[in-house]
């Protein structure tokens, strides 16, 4: 755990680095690695970007409400979209819940529109998002 948690604070850590802070040799981490990206533990090395640095400043969740049982069907049609970064069926009062990143309220305004104009769209409703208190990866 104590691997995984060094590299999710900082995923180009050096295998010297991290077989250092973890207790053990360089190689048994890439091996350790190796393992945690063969059984798809780690996903994939990313980057992190500060949406306002890129021109991203309005963020979102719309909750949409498509009668449940064609929730993944009306995310398939929302997947492509490059405004949203994050789309779920969830439980609960909407089928979907989806994460929109837009340089402008005009942008969100258009995906909104889009989304109720989808077919099986019920209603949506949208929180903005007004300060990032907490953003992290899923917990050790």
């Amino acid at each position: 755990m104590k691997l995984l948690g060094l590299l999710q604070e900082d995923s180009r850590m050096s295998y010297t680095d991290l077989a250092k802070s973890v207790g053990i040799s360089e190689t048994a981490i890439r091996r350790r690695i190796k393992k945690l990206i063969d059984e798809k533990v780690i996903e994939r090395f990313t980057v992190k970007l500060n949406p306002d640095k890129i021109g991203k400043p309005i963020t979102a969740f719309v909750g949409v409400d498509v009668g449940g049982e064609i929730g993944p069907v009306a995310g398939s049609e929302l997947l492509n979209r490059k405004e949203i970064s994050e789309l779920y069926t969830i439980t609960g009062d909407f089928d979907i819940i989806m994460k929109v990143s837009c340089d402008s309220v005009k942008e969100l305004e258009k995906t909104i529109e889009f989304t109720r104009g989808m077919d099986f769209t019920h209603k949506t409703k949208t929180y903005v998002v007004l300060n990032r208190l907490k953003e992290t990866e899923a917990p050790l």
